[in-house]
């Protein structure tokens, strides 16, 4: 656990708002905080505000009403200690979502950050290609729950360039799991996206020492399922925290070669909606309850 959240103290409350009058991004940010758990300030920025001092204020506006607690990450090295923001328990009653468990509150803390930090590299505009908003849909574990069977991908990403689409599994690898639940994983997306053109599997891992661990277990998984070949990837995080669709993915078989990720999403079928993420449009649809087209980006 990397902190301990925290709601506003009695003396610092104001005078609640109504939810339903408050601005377009405000609505759609707490929309957010429920689907995927957990944000930092940098992160809302990206997805919500636009810019960090309008992010900031309003964060500061929805912690004052009781909306959302938050806790510190460990200083970096230039700058303050980030900020991480999530529901309160008031605010998920209010709005009619279930109370998180125990074992859901806070728990995984960097790995739920990891797969929003993932997310928002990938979900930038991506100049080569000319695609202002690539990611198109994005699913939670519990919104992609029965998607893949038994599989439930800490992200599941429907992506849509000018040179062709792809849908992405990603699974945010801390260097915690042993060698057995990883070849298990490999099995379950072997057989679950063997038929699924346009799918592909994309494990992030913290450093190039795991990625070449991880390869090495696909040799285990093999005779057990399809192959991964054309379909299942690896790189860093850090990578895609610097590149975002130009990082540089490595194949999890041999017969691949590496290739910037944006290079394998060439499925020719669109996967284009309305509302991409990052998008007014989708921070409209969020703000107003509404649900994306998943049948349309996950074919």
């Amino acid at each position: 656990m990397l902190g301990t959240f925290r709601s506003v103290s009695t003396n610092e409350r104001q005078r609640l708002a109504d939810v339903g009058l408050m601005p377009v991004r405000d609505r759609a940010c707490l929309r957010i905080l429920y689907r995927y758990d957990v944000a930092t300030t940098a992160q809302l920025t990206s997805l919500v505000y636009r810019r960090r001092q309008k992010a900031q204020t309003h964060l500061q506006r929805l912690y004052r009403y009781r909306l959302l607690e938050r806790t510190a990450l460990p200083p970096l090295e230039r700058g303050g200690a980030p900020l991480v923001f999530r529901l309160t328990r008031h605010a998920r009653k209010r709005l009619g979502y279930a109370p998180l468990t125990r074992g859901e509150a806070g728990t995984q803390l960097r790995h739920s950050l990891n797969t929003v930090e993932a997310v928002v590299a990938l979900a930038r505009a991506h100049p080569a290609s000319g695609d202002a908003h690539p990611v198109q849909a994005w699913l939670s574990p519990y919104m992609n729950a029965g998607i893949l069977n038994r599989i439930q991908p800490d992200a599941l990403l429907a992506v849509q360039q000018t040179i062709g689409s792809g849908v992405l599994a990603l699974e945010i690898d801390e260097a915690t799991e042993h060698a057995d639940v990883i070849v298990a994983k490999l099995v379950n997306y072997g057989w679950a996206i063997a038929n699924r053109p346009g799918w592909h599997l994309l494990f992030l891992v913290p450093h190039e020492t795991r990625l070449h661990w991880l390869r090495r277990r696909v040799a285990s998984a093999r005779g057990r399922a399809p192959r991964l070949a054309g379909k299942g990837w690896a790189v860093t995080l850090g990578a895609v925290q610097a590149n975002g669709l130009d990082a540089i993915v490595t194949s999890l078989e041999p017969e691949s070669a590496p290739r910037p990720l944006a290079a394998i999403l060439d499925d020719a079928r669109s996967r284009r909606i309305p509302t991409p993420i990052g998008s007014d449009a989708w921070l409209r649809l969020l703000a107003f309850g509404g649900v994306e087209d998943f049948d349309a980006v996950l074919a």
